[in-house]
């Protein structure tokens, strides 16, 4: 199944595009399933290093995950079931001390 994902920020400067389309081959992916797919193109390194929390395995405290305009926290979260129709929206979380 092919996922449309915006990225915002620097996520996108890492990526160096706004918008990628991944190939995931499983027919009913899942958030969890698109993110791993994503941080696993050694392409993409610099994003991964942004994006991924490596402590806890978990993208959630430095990503803010959109499915077509819906934060995955109010869904199912990372299990949250992908569609063709969905736009999967990575926004990075702004840490400032």
């Amino acid at each position: 199944m092919n996922v449309h994902i915006k990225l915002f920020g620097v996520f996108r400067s890492a990526a160096k595009d706004s918008e990628l389309n991944l190939q995931i081959p499983d027919e009913c992916p899942t958030v969890k399933a698109a993110i791993s797919q994503l941080i696993a193109n050694d392409s993409l390194a610099n994003l991964k290093q942004l994006l991924w929390d490596s402590e806890i395995a978990d993208p959630r405290p430095n990503t803010l995950i959109m499915i077509s305009g819906r934060e995955i926290g109010t869904l199912d979260g990372l299990e949250t079931k992908l569609t063709e129709e969905d736009e999967l929206s990575l926004l990075p979380i702004a840490h400032g001390g």
